[in-house]
């Protein structure tokens, strides 16, 4: 689907202004501890003449400075004399300033270096920061400069406590605090500063109050926390009076700890309580600002037992025979309404001292390389001595919970039910709350589709009954922003602005929300690689948490929709979207699918904190590309693997393709409008789903309904020739009512009739959490790609001292990590290729200069394709390097320089005319925000890569295409829809054919320069 046209620029911008705005920048202006700095020995890595020393920047006179060599990096540091707590860093630049630094702490001289606050957007003048660190030794290490001279200060001040401990170096309850990123509350906030920054682990965004007293901020735990310290990390704005309050059910609140004598700047709190909530209770105000907390941290533990299933086995398919003593409650398909924890009950066994209660309940530990429906799969969560067992954990939300019990060899039947307990959002809307349930309509009654303790479907039916023909088309339809009746909105946008729109679809007759989705098919806030670099990795459990991850993110505000994953296995090199499907091994591809799909929907069905997978691109474009897919008979059948997957994982939203198939569907049009190739999978796979189309053309969206396409992908009603009233009378009125009896369906499933909204103030500061990018890091990591390392030239072994040159247009883009609406979050520590190569340099006193050096130890040459999607970057047909780069791997090995190529490879590429020429050369993918650390790390010899090449490689362009020829099926030379087959023989491809008809996976094969699978593991 095309992306709109700068999207990336303009919600940057505008997060950008709303921050700004809003203060979340601010300036620090804490109660920090004493100056620590001033007389203390300076060095540095340079001076630019006697007159500047490293001592003239901590001498106390703003007269005086250090200023160094025109070059980057560079550094001063200062020994503080012994270990000491930092809280503050002042930084008074000449006009020669840094436009990137990182402040760094260590206890020796010569590292290892700690970074305690990093930026790449500075602007110099006089710079106050708020930091956190321990260690003896202080510097500020200088990677790009704002002018051509060198780095310059008049006054580098650190301030703390000489012998001090900070805050969280460690607090006895350890080292993360229980609040971190938890659900927040507060009486007020102003200016923007929200009261989920209290507590999002970041000194540089801040909870305030409005300017009156009592205010108050409160954190939820998710359970029972036992609290040992509480750290109050004040701004200027601080409480002289105040106590701390717990609370079992947010309700009534018993006081912990209380003072009239509050100081300010960060106070450490032995507090002993329990309780689910802690709250901060401000009485009196120290200025005569509100309450300003950089961070509120609680210490402690939490007990998660209440929401935690005890898992007493794997997961596991019920015995072959069933059915040998009879379950009683709950009834078969009941509904639980009014308890999370179910009474269950069944007959005696003769004989039977002890059962074992068996339930599906969603786990993260699937092995999702097997095949079956996930739903299928139980857990032993109890063994008893009675027939009746009532569980000690609430059952989350989910519409089909199948349960079974066994006893002295015999199993029961089994059983479903229902459990949906909804918290009601009661957000300003104007819907009220009518017996128990939001009167959408606002009536002031309460209709079956309005109660939520209805069946699915008995509020289907209602819904449907009182729509008008045109409010059930708008449901087909995308542009809710514009159009409040229509069910979807193209995504992403900005918290306020989905908010904004969700209230609009509220304000419409029949109160419909819509569903927000949109291309981040490689994550939301924090971006992992592509599924393509994911099957390099082949780590399934953790693709599981990277799509759990973006489904916690997206939930934060509220977009309930994805469009992806891919269930594409990619068989035709020149295809350009390759590089977001599975590779071509389709055993892969098929766990790959379940995995994200899984981990999007929380679970093995669609349920009330899902996000809505949406798989792509039905039937499979790998095998020929958006202009004809190619497979026959027997090939379809390997395509199809994946596709089967997703729906065995719970998948209920598929998104056909822009290419026709010449096999479902002979010269006819592309999959969302063809009838017999949406009859395939309705009849040949069995899917009931909904069916979404890619973004058509306002003249295909009759033909696509009438095909049987339920949503018109992107979809506007406003479109210039089109009218809904065209769009009503040319499709059959059965066939709408069957479109929208899916959509509704969906939308009763993930409960967004009872919460439509996320948490446009605080959600955004719950994304990006360091634990999301340690999983993107995690899955880079696992996804690089050794191919080859000549001389063991990796791990790089440097001394101090020596220099490394990184080279090549990938070195610093920002954009090649990534596709679609999935960004690099430099706000967030993400580095390019360079900037992360220098700063794991750094650490061990390596120089790493950007372009060239007189005599550099090791080149590394960031080369390949910056991002794209539809269209590949060079020409579709010249899958190599342009004669730029692979000049510039021709030139250092001219002069006797080790080449490393850090190869971005979205696409499988012809790398012969240059693979004897570098000593090593390690693949990348499109590896998320993290790429650049992740291959630091890689080179430096931080981890062992285990990553395996997920295409074959081919040895010249005449594996894939004749002489002279372009990309159309007459001047292939590879088969379209066939894996492995790059140089192969008909012999061969013959044996692959037979391999895939038997149901058999097949076997690598041909005549590649890498084949399948290639990858060292380790140096």
């Amino acid at each position: 689907m095309p992306a709109p046209p700068r999207r990336r620029a303009l919600v940057a911008g505008a997060i950008l202004t709303l921050l700004i705005a809003g203060g979340l920048f601010a300036s620090p202006a804490a109660a920090a501890g004493p100056l620590i700095s001033q007389g203390k020995t300076a060095t540095a890595s340079s001076t630019e003449n006697a007159g500047t020393p490293a001592s003239a920047a901590v001498d106390g006179n703003a007269g005086t400075r250090w200023s160094s060599a025109f070059a980057d990096p560079q550094w001063l540091q200062v020994d503080l004399g012994a270990t000491a707590a930092i809280d503050q860093v002042e930084l008074v630049w000449e006009a020669a300033a840094a436009s990137a630094f990182q402040i760094q702490v260590a206890a020796a001289a010569t590292g290892p270096w700690t970074t305690i606050y990093s930026t790449t957007t500075a602007t110099g003048g006089t710079q106050t920061l708020a930091v956190t660190g321990s260690g003896r030794y202080v510097r500020m290490y200088g990677t790009a400069r704002t002018t051509g001279w060198g780095y310059s200060l008049w006054e580098f001040r650190i301030f703390g406590t000489i012998g001090g401990v900070p805050p969280t170096d460690p607090p006895p309850a350890g080292d993360t605090p229980i609040s971190a990123f938890k659900t927040v509350n507060a009486s007020s906030y102003e200016g923007g500063n929200a009261p989920a920054a209290a507590v999002d682990g970041r000194t540089t965004t801040r909870w305030s109050s409005q300017f009156s007293d009592p205010q108050w901020i409160s954190v939820d735990f998710g359970g029972t926390a036992s609290v040992n310290q509480v750290v109050l990390n004040w701004e200027s704005a601080y409480a002289s009076a105040y106590r701390l309050e717990t609370s079992n059910d947010g309700n009534a609140w018993t006081t912990v700890y209380s003072t009239a004598a509050g100081r300010g700047g960060v106070e450490r709190l032995a507090v002993t309580a329990t309780g689910r909530f802690l709250r901060l209770y401000g009485t009196a105000r120290a200025t005569g600002y509100g309450y300003s907390l950089w961070e509120l941290q609680v210490f402690g533990t939490v007990d998660n037992s209440a929401t935690s299933p005890p898992l007493l086995s794997g997961p596991t398919r019920p015995p072959a025979t069933t059915g040998q003593f009879a379950l009683n409650t709950p009834a078969d398909g009941a509904m639980v309404t009014t308890t999370r924890r179910p009474a269950l009950s069944w007959a005696a066994v003769s004989g039977a001292t002890r059962y074992q209660v068996w339930i599906n309940v969603s786990r993260t530990d699937y092995d999702f390389a097997a095949s079956g429906n996930l739903i299928d799969l139980y857990t032993r969560v109890a063994e008893v001595t009675g027939t009746s067992y009532t569980p000690s954990w609430d059952l989350a939300d989910r519409w089909t919970y199948k349960w079974y019990v066994t006893a002295n060899g015999a199993t029961s039947s089994i059983r479903r039910f229902s459990v949906y307990v909804p918290t009601l959002e009661t957000v300003a809307d104007g819907i009220g709350i009518v017996a128990g349930a939001r009167d959408l309509d606002r009536n002031g009654t309460i209709a079956p589709y309005e109660d939520w303790r209805q069946p699915v479907e008995t509020r289907v039916n209602d819904l449907l009954g009182r729509m008008t023909a045109e409010e059930k088309a708008y449901q087909m339809f995308y542009n809710a922003q514009a159009f409040p009746r229509s069910g979807w909105h193209f995504g992403p946008a900005g918290a306020a602005d989905l908010h904004a729109a969700l209230l609009g679809s509220s304000g419409t007759r029949l109160g419909i929300p819509f569903v927000s989705a949109g291309d981040t098919i490689h994550g939301y806030q924090t971006t992992y690689p592509t599924q393509s670099a994911l099957a390099a990795g082949r780590d399934y459990a953790l693709q599981y948490k990277l799509g759990d991850m973006q489904r916690r993110e997206q939930l934060e505000v509220g977009t309930r929709g994805v469009l992806g994953p891919l269930a594409e296995v990619g068989t035709k090199v020149l295809y350009p979207r390759i590089q977001e499907g599975n590779g071509e091994n389709a055993a892969v591809a098929a766990a790959q699918v379940r995995a994200l799909v899984a981990g999007l929907q929380g679970g093995p069905e669609l349920n009330p904190r899902s996000v809505l997978a949406t798989v792509k691109h039905w039937p499979g474009e790998g095998a020929g590309g958006e202009a004809l897919i190619v497979y026959d008979g027997v090939t379809i059948k390997y395509h199809m693997i994946p596709f089967r997957a997703a729906m065995e994982a719970g998948a209920v939203n598929i998104m056909p393709g822009y290419a026709g198939s010449s096999f479902l569907d002979p010269g006819g049009p592309g999959a969302g409008d063809s009838a017999p190739i949406l009859a395939y999978l309705r009849q040949n796979l069995g899917y009931q789903g909904l069916i979404t189309t890619d973004w058509l053309p306002w003249g295909s969206w009759i033909g696509a309904a009438r095909a049987g396409s339920d949503v018109m992908g992107g979809a506007d009603p406003g479109a210039v020739g089109f009218t809904m009233s065209s769009f009503i009378a040319g499709v059959p009125a059965a066939r709408i009512d069957d479109a929208v009896r899916r959509v509704l369906r969906i939308k009763f499933q993930l409960g967004i009739f009872e919460n439509p909204y996320g948490d446009p103030v605080n959600g955004p500061y719950r994304m990006h959490q360091p634990s999301y990018t340690a999983l993107a890091n995690q899955a880079s990591r696992e996804a690089m790609t050794l191919l080859k390392n000549d001389g063991a030239v990796l791990p790089l072994r440097l001394n101090a001292g020596d220099t490394v040159v990184v080279a090549g247009p990938r070195a610093t883009d920002t954009s090649a990590c990534c596709i679609w609406t999935s960004y690099f979050h430099q706000e967030y520590g993400s580095l390019t290729m360079l900037d992360a190569i220098r700063a794991r340099g750094a650490t061990a006193g390596v120089n790493v200069v950007s372009g060239d050096a007189p005599n550099p130890k090791v080149a590394i040459v960031a080369v390949g394709e910056g991002s794209y999607t539809h269209g590949t970057q060079w020409v579709k047909e010249q899958p190599y390097l342009p004669p730029d780069q692979l000049a510039l791997i021709q030139n250092f090995r001219a002069r006797g320089i080790p080449v490393v190529v850090a190869l971005v490879m979205p696409r499988p590429y012809v790398i012969t005319e240059w693979n004897d020429l570098a000593n090593a050369i390690v693949v990348t993918y499109r590896g998320g925000e993290e790429m650049g650390p992740a291959l630091a790390s890689l080179l430096f010899g931080d981890y062992a890569p285990t990553g395996k090449l997920p295409w074959q490689l081919p040895r010249s362009l005449a594996d894939v295409l004749r002489p002279g020829g372009s990309d159309v099926l007459a001047d292939a030379t590879e088969a379209w829809d066939l894996p492995y087959d790059l140089g192969a023989t008909a012999a061969q491809r013959t044996t692959l054919r037979a391999q895939i008809d038997a149901g058999q996976q097949p076997t690598p094969t041909g005549n590649p320069l890498y084949q399948y699978g290639a990858g060292r593991t380790g140096f």
